[in-house]
């Protein structure tokens, strides 16, 4: 059995879906591969675009950077879940090596930490 990566098994279901676009802001971890990347000056504006994307095509996607890419595009995505829109939002996190190393990296508060959005995400899913 050969193997395949995650982000290459993500973005070639979403083209049997039907997606022919993903939207975010340019320079986020995740490239769409073999898809039509169309990029937003910031990741609000990603995920309202993602929104009228699924809105006319049934299924949308947005793709943005941990912690501040994704907290950034939380409105848009809450929007989107309230109206039953359906948008897949994709959150490029750096490698487990990478993590891993102890490097202070990009999007970070240099402590090595990398889950403060996921515990936001959390805490609004328990309330």
């Amino acid at each position: 059995m050969s193997e395949i990566l995650i982000g290459e098994c993500l973005f070639l279901r979403l083209k049997q879906l039907g997606i022919g676009t993903v939207f975010g802001v340019p320079g986020d971890l995740v490239e769409p591969l073999g898809l039509s990347w169309v990029g937003a000056p910031n990741e609000l504006i990603g995920a309202y675009a993602a929104d009228g994307y699924a809105r006319l095509n049934g299924l949308g996607a947005l793709v943005t950077r941990f912690d501040p890419g994704e907290l950034s595009a939380l409105c848009g995505i809450g929007g989107s879940n309230c109206e039953s829109v359906p948008v897949l939002h994709i959150v490029g996190y750096p490698t487990t090596p990478a993590q891993k190393s102890g490097k202070i990296l990009h999007h970070t508060l240099g402590d090595g930490k990398f889950e403060y959005a996921l515990s936001t995400w959390s805490y609004l899913v328990e309330t």
